[in-house]
């Protein structure tokens, strides 16, 4: 992750990040830009080398007086050993880790440098985003954003730090201003994320794409993707062949099945892991952050999700599902193919 290149390169006001090599790399050159405050929230912050580099990164700028504020999920980030939370917070680190008994889960993925940049996506802090695993390699988006939107953003990482700190505190209100609007699941009274998931697909008229690593909607998203192909657009959902977690596998084959017997276009990429949670709507809007296809990220975790009609964003976007489905096929039987029962699966679903 050499980040001398991007040290020295210029950014737009937004700028969707592809390659690992330039998302880390822009983050890492952020961080160590920073002069007063640097505000991370994870889900996964892994003690692998990855997560060493930048736990070390987050100390060494510690020590240099800047305010270092970082919240995990317990559950996501359970590898992080007592050691290496020891190691940080020594050396000043403001170290919150959410329950990992909790049912709800931090799951957004976002950093705030000196309340003037902000990174959101789909990207943890971990090896398997920068080399990949034995599923291939894993293709992921994050969001650079340096505009007026990264103020609502660093009060809801406060709002978050206080949570986690076991306080009470009003959500923060929702930013809608020029080519942004942003989401998380607090808004309307809980309800956000399933609001604009129904916007999204509502929306379209001529084609919407999903791009998502877990594919498990409720069967009601399943019927609105159908209507929406009812009525003239082109509904195409890109998801991985394999699942990371094994035993969703039945349970993402079940709901592929069904889709594909409504009429969605699936396809699967083959040989690689696609882990970008995004949707690209008549290339007219990009939504993308943390939240994935599956109903706990839209009922119960704490997810933050961007829509913009930036149009270098867009055609970054457009660029990258390309790309993906360059390596995707439609699904064989074999990919539709359920062994557990369907009950089973719904049980895991809820607490996977």
């Amino acid at each position: 992750m050499n980040s001398s290149r991007n040290m020295t390169r210029h950014y737009h006001a937004q700028e969707l990040l592809t390659t690992p090599s330039s998302i880390f790399g822009a983050l890492i050159a952020d961080i160590q830009r920073a002069r007063e405050t640097i505000d991370m929230e994870y889900y996964i912050f892994a003690n692998d080398r990855t997560g060493r580099l930048f736990a070390n990164l987050l100390r060494r700028k510690s020590r240099q007086g800047i305010r270092v504020r970082l919240i995990v999920d317990g559950y996501g980030s359970r590898s992080m050993t007592r050691d290496m939370r020891l190691g940080m917070a020594n050396d000043g680190v403001e170290l919150n880790r959410h329950s990992i008994l909790s049912h709800s889960r931090f799951h957004r993925k976002m950093a705030v440098i000196d309340r003037q940049v902000a990174h959101i996506g789909g990207v943890n802090i971990a090896d398997r985003y920068v080399v990949g695993d034995s599923l291939g390699q894993w293709h992921d988006a994050q969001l650079r954003i340096a505009d007026d939107s990264v103020g609502t953003i660093s009060r809801l990482f406060d709002y978050d730090y206080m949570v986690s700190e076991g306080l009470n505190c009003e959500v923060p209100m929702a930013y809608r201003r020029g080519e942004v609007e942003l989401f998380w699941s607090e808004l309307h009274g809980g309800r956000a994320m399933p609001e604009l998931l129904n916007h999204t697909i509502c929306s379209a008229h001529r084609s919407l794409t999903l791009v998502t690593p877990y594919f498990m909607p409720p069967q009601s998203v399943i019927e609105q993707l159908s209507e929406a192909k009812k009525r003239g657009v082109r509904v195409m959902v890109v998801l991985p062949e394999r699942c990371d977690v094994w035993i969703l596998d039945d349970i993402i084959h079940g709901r592929i099945r069904e889709a594909v017997r409504q009429g969605v276009d699936v396809r699967l990429s083959r040989g690689s892991f696609v882990h970008a949670k995004m949707a690209l709507v008549d290339s007219r809007c990009v939504v993308l952050g943390s939240a994935n296809l599956d109903s706990r990220s839209i009922n119960l975790n704490r997810e933050i999700m961007v829509l913009t009609t930036n149009r270098g964003v867009i055609a970054a976007a457009q660029r990258f599902t390309n790309q993906l489905l360059q390596h995707t096929t439609p699904p064989s039987p074999r990919d539709m193919h359920s062994v557990i029962p369907q009950f089973v699966g719904r049980m895991f679903e809820g607490l996977l």
